[in-house]
């Protein structure tokens, strides 16, 4: 359970709300994996900002398919964060955070 931190914003797990949880190295703050999930939420976007990286460095947020979803400074992904939809009352996404290399 090394380094995993529920993600800012979202409640504990229940029905009719969302959950999130991130691994982000606090370490190394190259990156890591976050989970979203919706269960049974009534609204069906929210937006995810992710702590622990590393507020002057660009990072990659990608999708489990290899999409990639945006790019943000650690300081723009802490602060604002990116848009998420789920359609579906009960879904959930997966997201690898990666430091990007210039």
């Amino acid at each position: 359970m090394s380094y995993r931190l529920d993600l800012a914003n979202f409640a504990e797990p229940m029905e009719g709300h969302w959950d999130g949880f991130q691994r982000i190295n606090s370490d190394m703050k190259s990156g890591g994996v976050i989970g979203v999930f919706r269960q049974g939420a009534t609204e069906n976007k929210r937006v995810v900002t992710v702590s622990n990286v590393d507020v002057l460095k660009q990072y990659q947020v990608k999708d489990m398919k290899g999409n990639f979803i945006a790019t943000l400074t650690g300081l723009k992904l802490k602060q604002k964060g990116f848009p998420l939809t789920l359609d579906k009352l009960y879904s959930g996404e997966l997201f690898e955070i990666c430091q990007k290399n210039d």
